[in-house]
């Protein structure tokens, strides 16, 4: 009976560690998906690895169990964002660290994803972005509009406030929507009088309480100071034309599930549109001069492209900004949004659904104004931008490190993540 006990034990601890041994550590994720990758070669992934494994340190052999598996696309995508910037790698590595001590935190995903990308221009710790994170979360689920809690995050960033009082500041206005006051003019208040830095978060939010009551004893509007953020930015004119957004739209790369199989699921394509013919095409038409359409352009583009092309150039410079949508901060689907909607073209805010937009064109076909999608290993859509030089093969994009930029789409970080073109003028 003992003999039987024994050998019962043993074969659980055996199994107990075959199991353990098939389970990949974070740094064994990152390095199988890294492989796949065929923008980096071998030396430049041998620095990466060797950055994150100095900068993850024992935290780099934790074991990709379900918790930490949401944090694998995260990591990747920073990483990769890193990558399309020539981030150098110790740099990628102290950013994608933050952003995993921020969801071992419990910080959600997509908010992580979007605030770490702060830190190629400036060293924000991971409990920093854990706060913003957490506290955007806290705001949306206390009824605060996404874009009023995003401006806060970024007030936080811009201003280098410490995480106390962005958590003195986001209370307050939470306090402020559940007595019943509107949530934007509350939000202007609170973060209008930080912006002129003659009183701190303590005080301002006193002043606020005081001066929404008084306003409202008094049956009028509160007093409020000039502010303008991502939330009360002049609004687009009206569109004369809106992309036809599709249900649903596979990706035509691979999808990799981190931390369960290497294995990529590749998904077919959806039907291309043919590149347009070619009848004895005149010199300008073989090379178009930068900021002209490309060859075979519709009547509606070429009206539309001065515009767009203007637009695109207004904002070259502007910085990075999570969930952005000005020329003082932008992010990528905001920049591309924006510069139809300035032109009143309308397509979606969010890359995933610009994706699903318009209709499919062909890399070989593309022409200025085409949208330009990139898959960040496995996560999807994750980047957008728009070609303002076909001849060229040229876009623009807004950069987590470097603003809103130029860039050559057949960049080795590009070309080897290009998932798609969509054309929203027909």
């Amino acid at each position: 009976m003992r003999s039987r006990a024994f050998l019962l034990v043993g074969l659980l601890v055996a199994s107990a560690s075959a199991q353990l041994s098939a389970r990949r550590n974070v740094l064994e994720t990152l390095s199988a998906a890294l492989s796949q990758d065929r923008a980096y070669d071998a030396a430049e992934r041998g620095r990466l690895m060797s950055a994150l494994k100095t900068r993850f340190a024992d935290y780099g052999f934790q074991v990709v169990d379900p918790r930490r598996r949401a944090a694998i696309p995260v990591l990747l995508h920073v990483i990769t964002e890193g990558s399309f910037d020539e981030q150098p790698p110790e740099r990628v590595a102290d950013v994608a660290f933050a952003a995993y001590q921020a969801m071992s935190r419990g910080a959600p995903a997509e908010e992580v994803e979007g605030i770490a990308l702060y830190g190629y221009t400036k060293s924000i710790p991971g409990d920093t972005i854990a706060a913003w994170a957490n506290g955007y979360r806290q705001m949306v689920e206390a009824k605060i509009p996404g874009p009023v809690a995003a401006d806060l995050v970024n007030l936080a960033e811009r201003r280098g406030l410490r995480d106390a009082d962005f958590d003195t500041l986001k209370w307050a206005l939470v306090s402020g929507v559940k007595e019943g006051y509107d949530a934007q003019d509350y939000a202007i208040f609170l973060f209008g009088r930080i912006e002129e830095g003659k009183e701190g978060p303590g005080a301002i939010s006193a002043d606020a309480k005081a001066e929404f009551r008084r306003a409202r004893e008094e049956k009028r509007r509160p007093h409020l100071p000039h502010y303008v953020g991502i939330f009360n930015a002049p609004p687009p004119p009206p569109p004369v034309y809106e992309a036809p957004v599709l249900p649903s739209l596979p990706l035509r790369s691979a999808v990799i599930d981190y931390g369960r199989s290497s294995a990529p699921t590749t998904v077919a394509p959806p039907p291309r549109e043919a590149a347009p013919p070619r009848e004895t095409p005149a010199p300008r038409e073989t090379a178009p001069t930068p900021g002209s359409p490309a060859v075979g352009v519709s009547p509606k583009l070429a009206a539309l492209w001065p515009g767009l092309d203007a637009t695109a150039n207004s904002y070259l410079g502007t910085p990075y900004l999570w969930g952005g949508t000005s020329h003082s901060g932008i992010d990528c689907s905001g920049l591309t949004s924006n510069v139809y909607g300035e032109n009143r073209v309308k397509i979606p805010r969010v890359s995933r659904d610009q994706y699903r937009a318009g209709r499919d064109v062909a890399n070989s076909a593309l022409r200025n104004g085409d949208l330009v999608f990139f898959n960040t290993l496995g996560v999807g859509v994750s980047h957008v931008g728009m070609v303002v030089d076909a001849s060229k093969r040229r876009f623009v994009q807004a950069s987590s490190s470097r603003g809103v930029t130029i860039t050559d789409l057949d960049g080795k970080y590009y070309k080897t993540r290009y998932l798609g073109a969509r054309r929203v003028i027909p």
